[in-house]
């Protein structure tokens, strides 16, 4: 499948936005610990880093990482890898940044700038990049990762373009991660770690089944870092309770953080639509209190974007028709998926339901199965049931499946396997 442009800008842009959100954030809170705290920030320097020699021309490959971080997006050449290599830099960044707040450190060497013609990288260097975020290296953990997102790029079949690409690949790769230390941004502690990060995130790159679990991991652990260093903030300007505020945030992110990677690894379940374990709801379509415990941030969040929808709907669907077609199991039942049923149009959508367009025949001979196929919001089938009774004698029975995301029922074959088993019971 040809990847075009618009797509590959696409997961530059969720890349580094992540990137840049989260570093700048977790490099603000390590200058602003060092400045209250600074016995709470580490030094890893060991013994072995005082031999290393400061090579001023190794800031050229140092430069390269963000050069090679953004032509690898323009690189790879199928949708696969695509997906992957976004996967990996995204996960590389979440796991740095939040080992960057629960271990801050900073580089422990006077960071001189040389009087040569490398003094104006130096210079730009130190504006932007402060001593701090400095276990793992993610300078070292994307070289790794570029080096293996980008190893099957060469589609040449001769022998030696191949192997020449491949040398050029690693010879740059490896330049980068060498850099790091070469020009004092980063101890050898660091290097290891950025190699560690690494191979953590190409072995779980590999099992992740889908981008949701992706998607989930990213957003826990960017609500986590964004409420626990608000809670820093807020404390240090308190002058009363700062111990307290910034206990409770943290509490706050961590729970907010757990609900999203119990949300995630749900996702990650090879059959996630058979677990009723994890979005539990009762018999009239409503979220269980066992259900908001563990996933009230998610639920929130979900329960916004709905009323949004509603509200989109009532403003730009007057004088128009946007019926939910039901789907026929066969001539005496019709199910309807629906992820949400309490809105204004419920009425017409019923009529659509039991009317047909043509000689107003009934299309619904003798039930209506709703089939809720969105497990984070309330379905609230009762609403339905009332307005049911008021216009016409089909029984309305609610069957939930828990699926985590939207699918049309034709797709979920589960389903009609289920319904007809409703039927005969």
């Amino acid at each position: 499948m040809l990847l075009n442009l618009s797509t590959r800008f696409r997961h530059l842009g969720l890349a580094l936005a992540i990137f840049y959100l989260l570093y700048n954030l977790t490099t603000f809170y390590g200058v602003s610990l060092y400045e209250l705290y600074p016995s709470k920030v580490h030094n890893l320097a060991t013994p072995f880093d005082s031999v290393i020699p400061f090579i001023p021309a190794m800031i050229v490959p140092y430069s390269w990482s963000l050069i090679l971080f953004v032509v690898s997006f323009f690189l790879v050449r199928t949708s696969i890898q695509l997906s992957l290599l976004t996967y990996r830099l995204i996960l590389a960044t979440i796991f740095a940044c939040f080992i960057f707040y629960l271990y801050p450190a900073r580089f422990s060497f006077n960071r001189s700038i040389p009087d040569d013609w490398t003094q104006f990288g130096y210079q730009f260097l130190q504006l932007v990049d402060k001593p701090f975020n400095q276990l793992p290296s993610l300078h070292v953990s994307y070289a790794i990762l570029l080096g293996v997102s980008l190893w099957d790029i060469t589609e040449s079949k001769k022998r030696w373009v191949l192997i020449f690409c491949r040398l050029l690949l690693v010879g740059i790769c490896t330049s980068i991660a060498l850099s790091t230390v070469l020009t004092y941004q980063h101890h050898l502690l660091d290097m290891f770690g950025g190699v560690v990060l690494a191979v953590l995130v190409l072995v779980l790159s590999s099992r992740i089944r889908n981008a949701l679990v992706i998607k989930h991991l990213t957003l826990g652990v960017i609500g986590f870092l964004l409420i626990a260093i608000a809670g820093f903030y807020l404390a240090n300007m308190s002058m009363i309770a700062a111990e307290m505020i910034e206990t409770f945030a943290i509490i706050i992110a961590l729970y907010w953080l757990i609900s999203f990677v119990m949300l995630a690894y749900t996702y990650q379940q090879a059959r996630p639509m058979r677990d009723t374990c994890w979005f539990q709801k009762s018999s009239g379509g409503r979220l269980t209190v066992y259900t908001w415990m563990k996933f009230a941030p998610i639920i929130i969040i979900y329960n916004g974007m709905s009323l949004l929808g509603q509200w989109y709907f009532e403003v730009f669907s007057k004088g128009k028709k946007y019926p939910l077609t039901p789907y026929a199991i066969s001539d005496s039942v019709t199910v309807v998926a629906s992820p949400r049923l309490t809105h204004t149009g419920v009425n017409t959508h019923l009529t659509n339901w039991l009317r047909s367009p043509e000689n107003n025949k009934p299309l619904v001979r003798y039930q209506i199965i709703v089939v809720d196929l969105a497990a984070e919001i309330s379905s609230h089938v009762d609403k339905l049931e009332m307005t049911t009774k008021d216009t016409a004698s089909a029984p309305v029975h609610y069957l939930y499946l828990p699926l985590l995301d939207l699918q049309p029922l034709s797709d979920v074959s589960y389903a009609e396997e289920t319904v007809q088993l409703n039927l005969v019971n």
